[in-house]
């Protein structure tokens, strides 16, 4: 059961109602869209940094590398199997799914540095090290993709987050174990 009030259409701003129209599903919008829409500015903020992360630097099996890593970080069960079924229709199979959740090596060196940027800007406080960043660059990372990596970290430690308060309950499967 959702802690967080479930927002009727009806009561939504026209402009929540249409930046809402390319998360709809069948005509339908997910109950967290509606949960989001408890603060409409914070509902259009994330859909607006969404949008710009589709049109920004990134491939779409990067930002599902992100979000599955940053799910799996902040142990968010209901974008971990959203995230599975997202990042497999961007390309990652179950086993590279399993690395990125583990922090095994991965055989691609781009995703592999991305993942540790993930895990280092998740768990050390302060600046990069100077070395560590000389290395992301390396591994072909321009500014224009840093800071889409920023933002995609950032919508989904909001979605991580709000679902934690929530206690959402993801309509797909559980991902797969890590066993």
């Amino acid at each position: 059961m959702a802690r967080l009030n479930t927002c009727k259409e009806s009561a939504l701003s026209n402009t929540s109602l249409e930046a809402l129209e390319p998360v709809r599903i069948n005509g339908r919008l997910s109950e967290i869209y509606l949960q989001f829409a408890n603060s409409e500015p914070a509902l259009q903020a994330y859909l607006t940094m969404e949008a710009a992360l589709k049109a920004g630097s990134l491939s779409e099996r990067e930002i599902e590398c992100i979000k599955l890593l940053v799910s799996e970080l902040t142990n968010c069960e209901f974008c971990l199997s959203i995230h599975t079924v997202k990042s497999r229709a961007a390309g990652l199979d179950l086993t590279e799914q399993r690395a990125i959740r583990r922090g095994d090596t991965l055989e691609d060196e781009r995703s592999q540095v991305l993942c540790e940027l993930i895990r280092t800007l998740y768990g050390q406080r302060g600046v990069l090290a100077p070395d560590f960043l000389d290395r992301v660059r390396a591994a072909g990372f321009s500014d224009e993709n840093l800071v889409d990596i920023c933002m995609a970290y950032s919508t989904i430690v909001f979605t991580n987050m709000t679902n934690h308060i929530n206690h959402s309950k993801s309509p797909l499967p559980p991902a797969p174990s890590l066993d």
